[in-house]
């Protein structure tokens, strides 16, 4: 169960974020190759986007080791990423009483990721049937598991974070094995365009927060995330 080994975070501090974007620069800088590195000389990636973002860290629970973020991009009076990169079937519509945003930057470490079949995905997700079993690629399978486990936590986490704070529509910009992941495990996308090219093939996608956040398929993800910040609080106080 993901909420027996793993926690998920709203980086809600200034160290929590400096964590946040620590690890896209593990992994879009100095794994993937999908950032320059020389842009980010204190190795932390980020862009203007993060101003009206929130951001989402995962944590072992056993090792205390960080090895997955996120985060929301709000559409407020500015084009989202996914808006720029695609020709899309839809306007995305800005409300203030029911706002949208765009998920980015999901990415796991390269040991979450580490599969044999892992080619250009910051999260490592493939399609499953690809996975070809021998000897050697049923230690890394676990990986792959994992890796699955916490990228589901996240989208909880977000549709969690969205139900609470009025956000009605979450955009994606990603693969299609991705999606059929997604959509296997009984979540619902929907196609807003055709494929464009980011670091890959991508697609636009756009999901219901609300109905997502109802979905019965969270059993054994009831966590759903903390704020940063109450780690930082003696346990007295917060029993206070």
């Amino acid at each position: 169960m993901f909420d027996d080994y793993f926690e998920v975070f709203l980086a809600d501090t200034a160290k929590s974020k400096e964590i946040h974007y620590s690890i896209r620069y593990q992994v879009y800088c100095e794994e993937m190759g999908f950032e320059n590195k020389d842009k980010f000389p204190k190795k932390l990636e980020n862009d203007d986007y993060d101003n009206h973002s929130v951001h989402f860290i995962v944590r072992h629970k056993h090792t205390g080791a960080w090895v997955g973020a996120m985060r929301l991009i709000f559409k407020n009076n500015q084009a989202l990423p996914v808006e720029k990169l695609c020709n899309l079937d839809e306007p995305i519509g800005y409300n203030r009483s029911f706002r949208s945003v765009e998920l980015s930057r999901l990415c796991l470490v390269r040991e979450i990721r580490k599969r044999i079949t892992d080619l250009n995905s910051p999260h490592g997700i493939t399609d499953e049937n690809k996975i070809i079993s021998t000897d050697n690629v049923k230690p890394l399978y676990n990986h792959y598991r994992n890796g699955r486990s916490i990228v589901w936590g996240l989208l909880r986490a977000a549709t969690e974070y969205g139900y609470h704070n009025d956000i009605q529509k979450c955009y994606f910009l990603m693969t299609k094995a991705l999606a059929k992941i997604i959509r296997k495990g009984g979540l619902t996308l929907q196609d807003i365009g055709p494929s464009c090219y980011h670091n890959g093939e991508r697609y636009p996608f756009r999901m219901n927060v609300a109905e997502t956040y109802r979905n019965r398929i969270w059993h054994d993800y009831r966590n759903g995330y903390r704020l940063f910040s109450e780690l930082d609080v003696p346990a007295t106080l917060k029993a206070a």
